[in-house]
């Protein structure tokens, strides 16, 4: 499986490749017509659960906004109640997804992502820290 820069999220490539191959239908494609719409509000609610990504991103990767992405989440929740087609869908795509990645999905849970991203933003400060205290350095020894 492709991994994006996050180590323990499934890539947005990834999602979108597990829904188009079983809706065989281009996410992608700008069109408002219902099979597309489902399959959108599909792909969301998957990423949601399981990209760590943002909204804005998730909606950028369709060509959509995140906007989009919140209506396609509340539309998946309703035609989940109403569209047993559509929840069987999802139920197939996200055990598959759960297939590919089960080691991966067992080995970091929310937990241990939240102590990771901690620890990648504690080293992105202290390398910060030091750039500024060399520059700072730099600019009163020359003052000096």
């Amino acid at each position: 499986m492709n991994q994006e820069t996050n180590p323990l999220s499934i890539s947005l490539a990834d999602i979108k490749h597990f829904v188009e191959n079983e809706l065989k239908i281009n996410i992608s494609r700008n069109t408002r017509k219902r099979e597309y719409v489902y399959a959108r509000a599909i792909f969301f609610k998957l990423c949601k659960e399981f990209s760590h990504q943002t909204l804005s991103k998730i909606g950028e990767f369709v060509g959509r906004d995140h906007a989009s992405v919140i209506h396609g989440l509340y539309v998946f929740d309703v035609i989940a109640l109403h569209k047993d087609s559509i929840l069987n869908s999802y139920t197939k795509i996200r055990n598959e997804i759960f297939e590919e990645t089960e080691d991966d999905l067992r080995k970091y849970n929310r937990e241990n992502y939240y102590k990771i991203k901690y620890e990648q933003l504690l080293e992105e400060h202290q390398e910060l820290q030091k750039r500024y205290d060399l520059t700072y350095e730099t600019q009163n020894t020359t003052t000096d």
